[in-house]
């Protein structure tokens, strides 16, 4: 099987300014689907809550049954391969920027049925093809507590390597490199270093530099330790910052400065059809509900992340929250670094990762 394209979804968030009001999308007609279960393979931590409120449940209006199985990406692709042989653990998965890759090649998923995601008229060409859905987009960057770093004298970080303020030590947690967003972390952080998407030694040393109190593998963590101020900035999504300030917590975000001219990263998400299914047409419907205008807007607004579907995108300047935390200009987002997973090795990333940081809980 050849390597698929990996073309980032950039130009299509570049191009909000853009987007036109589109009509209602298709119905479904009267199809039903009572007495169908459909499992989806999705993000913990309050995601298949959210995902259930918005889209989700519309699939149990028509009688049909949702269940989640929460766990990052890359742990629900082991789930995969090791249920090679027997019956697939779930319908729908939704994978990483890097984790689809890994799914499509190692043969779990099958194609999608595009005629039964009429949402898909909203999305980008970019966006979608036979094999997958693009879900959403986040913009990966630092968030931080702007009452303690005053108190304390801290400057606003800029950067990766303003995280090193002896001040700093043991009040960082930095996303584990098991978790959706490692490898913008670690190309942010090495190209701040002087590395490369090819050598990211430097980038390693910088974060081991940092001394993190925590590496999160699943956000709440983070969040919860920043509430009670036990940690004062975490590598996250803007989403976070999102979610932390309509709980009324004093945090800022920073899409931090990349070299001499970037400034920001993205990360991408993706929903597929596992290859198996019992149930394609319900995980049709499940992924068409997904990137529908409503379900993506509603995402944005409680959860943070950039909407793939244009009309929900175009919206977002409407939030003056989510105005403040996004790049949204065509000109800001031209500056952000997507990684190339071309140059950038993952799975030679975490065993350096193991090797020279380790992780702790």
């Amino acid at each position: 099987m050849t390597k698929h394209s990996r073309r980032s979804v950039l130009a299509g968030f570049a191009s909000v300014g853009a987007v036109a009001a589109v009509g209602a999308r298709p119905a479904f007609g009267q199809q039903r689907f009572d007495g169908i279960t459909v499992r989806v393979a999705t993000f913990g931590g309050g995601w298949d809550k959210a995902v259930h409120k918005y889209g989700g449940h519309k699939f149990e209006d028509l009688g049909g049954k949702v269940e989640y199985a929460t766990a990052p990406p890359r742990e629900n692709l082991a789930k995969l391969i090791a249920s090679r042989g027997r019956p697939v653990p779930f319908d729908v998965v939704e994978m990483g920027d890097l984790t689809w890759v890994d799914t499509y090649e190692g043969g779990f998923l099958q194609k999608i049925n595009l005629d039964n995601v009429p949402n898909k008229k909203e999305l980008l060409k970019t966006q979608f093809d036979d094999w997958k859905v693009a879900s959403w987009v986040t913009q990966e960057g630092i968030v931080y507590n702007t009452e303690k770093f005053k108190e304390n004298g801290i400057p606003a970080p800029e950067r990766y390597k303003d995280l090193l303020h002896p001040k700093l030590q043991g009040k960082v947690s930095v996303l584990d490199i098991s978790t959706a967003g490692a490898a913008q972390l670690l190309v942010g952080v090495t190209l701040d270093a002087g590395g490369s998407m090819e050598n990211i030694d430097p980038g390693l040393q910088l974060v081991k530099q940092i001394n993190p109190l925590q590496f999160w593998k699943v956000g709440a963590q983070a969040v919860t330790l920043m509430k009670a101020a036990d940690i004062w900035a975490a590598t996250m999504h803007a989403g976070f910052a999102v979610q932390m300030r309509r709980q009324g917590m004093p945090v800022a975000f920073v899409h931090p400065k990349i070299g001499a001219s970037n400034r920001g990263l993205l990360k991408e998400g993706w929903l597929g059809v596992v290859k198996g299914s019992p149930q394609p047409r319900a995980a049709e419907f499940f992924i068409n509900e997904y990137v529908s205008s409503s379900c993506q807007h509603g995402l944005a607004l409680e959860r943070g992340i950039v909407p793939v579907n244009g009309v929900a995108r175009a919206k977002l300047a409407e939030d003056p929250l989510l105005r403040e935390l996004f790049l949204i200009s065509d000109a800001d987002v031209g500056k952000m670094v997507s990684v190339d997973f071309n140059k950038f090795n993952l799975d030679e990333a975490t065993q350096k990762w193991t090797r020279m940081i380790g992780t702790r809980g």
